[in-house]
């Protein structure tokens, strides 16, 4: 028996690694492990977002770009050496002529293997 007339419950806190007292359910040794862990996953959960946020607004001002010299085409090599990453799109359907079209926000597209086309900006409703 510990010293605080608890037996060990079957785990570790999830946040310290210390031996847990208590119901055998217990994730973790105090309620500040229980903040900290929760908060540190929030925080990951927040920088994830923002990530994908940030490659998002980059494949959009490369697409943009691209709308602004009247090129309509490109092609995926010369995308990705410029930091597009092509599996990052806000949407996706399947467009006319068997094609699939994609979007980044309101710029949409079709894609081939090897380039983008038909590049155009759709208008807001």
């Amino acid at each position: 028996m510990a010293g605080n007339g608890y037996l060990p419950a079957d785990g570790v806190c999830l946040e310290c690694g210390d031996v847990i007292y208590g119901r055998k359910d217990k994730q973790f040794c105090s309620e500040l492990c229980k903040n900290r862990w929760h908060n540190r996953k929030q925080q990951e959960r927040r920088l994830y977002r923002q990530q994908i946020v940030a490659i998002l607004m980059r494949n959009y001002e490369i697409l943009d770009g691209l709308l602004k010299e009247k090129k309509h085409s490109a092609s995926l090599l010369e995308l990705t050496k410029a930091g597009y990453e092509p599996t990052f799109v806000t949407g996706h359907r399947k467009g006319a002529f068997r094609h699939e079209e994609y979007f980044c926000f309101d710029i949409c597209f079709y894609r081939s293997d090897t380039k983008i086309f038909h590049l155009q900006r759709k208008e807001s409703i």
